[in-house]
């Protein structure tokens, strides 16, 4: 005689088995170039591109710390390394929402607005400060206002 739990744990088997199977109107991964596939717009891969943009800069500003740590003698080497570690985090933390955006991951929009808030902040103490570095000031705050228009864009967007 068989049980409710029994016909339920082999229905549950019998569905998950159906879930992973491979089929080519069911590709395994959702961002591969299967049939049926909607087509990403370009703003939408023109935000993604912005972002790996900004994920890069942020590595070379990584990098450069890195390499200011053992070229120079720093006054503070435990500030110096901290601000490299804080500085390899925001790397890292844009380098994932960067593929996030690629792969159009919903969480990435939050991501985004916080650091063109970050980044807007940067920006402005590089216009009031060196007269040399207001051009990279100016240069970020309209990297940080085209990447808000995009994801704000695209949150406005009305769904198919």
């Amino acid at each position: 005689m068989v049980t409710r739990l029994q016909v339920k744990v082999k229905t549950f088997f019998k569905e998950m088995q159906e879930m992973t199977e491979i089929t080519p109107e069911k590709p395994n991964n959702p961002g591969s170039n299967g049939r049926g596939q909607k087509r990403r717009s370009p703003l939408a891969i023109f935000l993604g591109v912005l972002v790996s943009i900004e994920a890069m800069l942020v590595s070379a500003g990584a990098l450069y710390f890195l390499s200011r740590i053992f070229l120079e003698t720093p006054d503070n080497l435990t500030g110096a390394i901290v601000i490299f570690g804080i500085t390899l985090v925001m790397a890292v933390g844009l380098i994932a929402t960067s593929i996030g955006t690629f792969r159009a991951q919903p969480w990435t929009r939050g991501a985004i607005l916080t650091w063109q808030i970050l980044q807007f902040a940067i920006a402005t103490s590089f216009i009031q400060g060196i007269i040399e570095w207001q051009p990279v000031g100016w240069t970020l705050i309209a990297l940080s206002f085209a990447t808000c228009f995009l994801v704000v864009k695209q949150m406005l967007k009305p769904t198919d």
